[in-house]
Formats: structure tokens, sequence, C-alpha cells
């Protein structure tokens, strides 16, 4: 279980499972068959950005790391474009937290007594991709990461059914984004770096609707760099606009230890 909280956050900012759909409130989707503009699917599915306050969403993740599986539960406090806590248990045991805010990210986890400390270049340096807040929180709530640059850098295709945008300069990290026809919903994003030989595919199988906002049900990350790791992370509960406890503090005692 050593790093395990680090291990999901890293492999969260890299940016698949299954299980039984659950019908209530999944929205219908569209597969796509005419071709549309970079605009227009950016402008469909910026109309699913959620405008809220704060969120809570409950949990349960699985976890594979070549072969090495874990199952926890994780408890995910959203207050939006602020600050981003993760409770993350085993067994229903508290095992770590980790606490993301615009200036860096922090965690600590009990069963080793140490903690973390630092700015996103540690972690960007250390997974091999840029990373900040925006990035992270996107991911957690269904929005695609990198597509407020100019329409122009981008070109749109159908594939596999879904509108497909990259960029239309091949570089050394390149991303792809995959929206469903109906809603503009994200579906799956590419992020890719051929000279490393890394890859992450970042997929949302299915979207509810929880009152007026549109969340997913599910996240399915999977990262190929030196290894392979999978991540599941199963929606069970999601809340909004309640009032949260962001409290972070690391115990007395911890060691502090840093990204290697």
């Amino acid at each position: 279980m050593k790093k395990i909280s680090l291990l999901i956050l890293c492999t969260l900012f890299l940016v698949v499972g299954c299980k039984k759909k659950n019908i209530d409130n999944v929205l219908d989707e569209g597969e796509a068959s005419n071709a549309k503009t970079v605009l227009t699917i950016l402008n469909n599915h910026s109309k699913q950005n959620l405008d809220f306050q704060t969120t809570a969403i409950r949990t349960t993740s699985t976890y594979d790391d070549n072969g090495d599986t874990k199952k926890v539960s994780m408890d995910i406090f959203i207050e939006k474009d602020k600050q981003i806590l993760l409770n993350v248990r085993f067994i229903g045991i508290p095992i770590a937290k980790v606490y993301v805010t615009p200036q860096g990210v922090q965690y600590y986890e009990k069963w080793n007594k140490v903690y973390f400390e630092g700015d996103f270049s540690m972690l960007s340096k250390w997974v091999g991709t840029d990373l900040n807040f925006n990035k992270f929180q996107n991911i957690l709530l269904g929005q695609a990461l990198d597509t407020k640059s100019e329409t122009t850098k981008y070109v749109a295709t159908i594939e596999d059914g879904l509108h497909k945008i990259k960029s239309k300069v091949e570089e050394d990290i390149q991303s792809a984004y995959f929206f469903e026809d109906q809603n503009g919903l994200l579906k799956k994003e590419e992020i890719s770096q051929p000279s490393s030989n890394r890859l992450v595919t970042i997929s949302y199988p299915e979207y509810k609707k929880v009152g007026k906002y549109t969340v997913p049900s599910e996240i399915n990350v999977n990262a190929r760099q030196e290894k392979t790791l999978h991540l599941n992370i199963r929606y069970d509960n999601v809340t909004f606009n309640e009032s949260l406890n962001f409290n972070y503090k690391v115990p007395a005692g911890y060691k502090k230890v840093g990204i290697k």
C-alpha cells in the first residue's frame, strides 16, 4: 500500500474497467455521422460546464499496477476552481489525504507516516506531462483538458462514431479528444508522447443527471509508460452545493518525502 495515494493522484493527472450499467438518469448519447467544425464541437461540449460552488463525489476505485490490484473507497470534495480534497480509505480505514490547490499538491499517508508538499512542476517532471489544478479538476468533471486554444489549431474528424479533434501540428506531447454527437459529452481523451513511449487514455463510459447537473458515472484511466497502470473510479453518489469540510493537516511526527 506504500504510496498508493500518490499513485492514484499521478494516474489521474496523466491524463478500462467495467461494471453493470445503472440505467437511472443515464443520458442518451448520439453517434456521430455528419462532420462538424471544431468550433461547433467545442461549443456543444462547453454547454456541459458545471456551474456549482461545491460537489462531493463518493467513489469506489480500483487500481491495478502491473497486476498488483488495490480497491479503495475515495471521497472527492471540490470547491470549484479553489481546492480539491481526496479522502482515501482501504477496507473502511482512512489511509491517506490528498489536498490540491492552484498553488500545488500536498498529501499524507498514514501507514508509513510520510507526507509530501510541492508545486506542480515536480509532478509534471515525474509523469512527463504538464500538470495544473484545472486539468485535474477537469478530469474529475468530464471536461476536456486543453481545448481553450484557438480553434484554428485543431482539426476535426469522425472516428468510431465519435467526433475527434486533435492539433494540426505534431508535437512531442500530442492530445486527442473524442465527443459523442447528441450532447457534446467527452467520451475519451488520449495523451501521447511517442518519443518516450507514453500513452494515457481517459475514458467516460456514460454520464448521468444529478438534478440539473451532468456528471460522469465512472472514469477509466489507462497509462502506459515503463509499466502499465489502470484506474477505474466509479461514482457511487454525487451531491452539489453542500457545506463541506476541507480540513487538511499533517499529523505530528510524519516524515517529509519527495518524488524521485
